[in-house]
């Protein structure tokens, strides 16, 4: 990896939030990128040959009120929203069809009585069962994942099992579709670096393999398309420190 990222004329670094940028707490609200972390990041997309942007499960609103500002792209809910460099919004519209299988979801796990571990974004629901104990999170995930299977069904549908929960999304769009579009818009010759550490990040690692290199972020024991690993969030400070150490503080010019 390194040898590459040296190498390149021009890069790419594609970060997760949770679990990457910033580590797992029971109080999503809680979960903040250490302020050490951000300034790497701020000061890696003022250089001159390097271009990052951050891709999240998570809606806009929440990651950018989390980091704070810092002049990259943001990727949102799976990409189904991203936030340019230049502060333009872009939202893809869904289908009735969607919505519909949504609102579904969302029915089946209030009847069954989960209504407050829900978050509710516009293209997902996710069940969180991080506060509940191991063998009640395992035994809640379980019943979820049958619960919601009828949705699956017929691919308008995604169930993934993430860390601390339950997500049901909708398809179309994912974190593989944003990594495309990115890596589409960039320099000939960019050199992709995807960084995450979930079940929703393995699309992202699929795609950027022909372009460049995935990082998985945490447990080593989980199947990967990940090139790389780290070992937890702890580690990925270190990273972003030797990438800056490699490729230099040189300021992009002014446009």
């Amino acid at each position: 990896l390194w040898r590459l990222v040296s190498a390149a004329k021009h890069r790419l670094l594609m970060l997760d939030y949770d679990g990457t940028l910033a580590p797992f707490t029971v109080d999503r609200d809680r979960a903040r990128p250490d302020p050490g972390t951000i300034d790497m990041v701020r000061r890696m997309a003022a250089t001159a040959h390097t271009s990052v942007a951050i891709i999240s499960g998570r809606p806009l609103g929440e990651v950018e009120r989390l980091v704070g500002e810092l002049h990259v792209e943001f990727i949102g809910e799976h990409g189904w929203e991203r936030r340019l460099a230049n502060g333009l919004l872009v939202r893809w519209p869904m289908s009735q069809d969607l919505a519909e299988s949504l609102q579904e979801g969302e029915r089946i796990a209030r009847a069954a009585g989960w209504g407050e571990l829900l978050e509710l974004k516009r293209s997902a629901i996710v069940l969180h069962t991080r506060s509940l104990t191991a063998e009640r999170a395992a035994e809640l995930q379980a019943l979820c994942v049958a619960a919601w299977e009828s949705l699956g069904r017929g691919g308008r549908m995604i169930i993934d099992r993430i860390d601390g929960g339950v997500e049901l999304r909708a398809r179309g769009r994912d974190k593989g579709t944003a990594v495309l579009s990115l890596l589409s818009q960039s320099p000939e010759g960019t050199l992709g670096v995807f960084v995450g550490d979930d079940a929703t990040d393995e699309d992202a690692f699929e795609v950027v393999q022909d372009r460049g290199f995935g990082v998985r972020v945490g447990d080593s024991a989980s199947p990967s398309l990940a090139m790389g690993r780290l070992s937890s969030p702890g580690a990925v400070a270190p990273f972003l420190e030797r990438w800056l150490a490699i490729c230099g503080d040189a300021a992009r010019p002014a446009p």
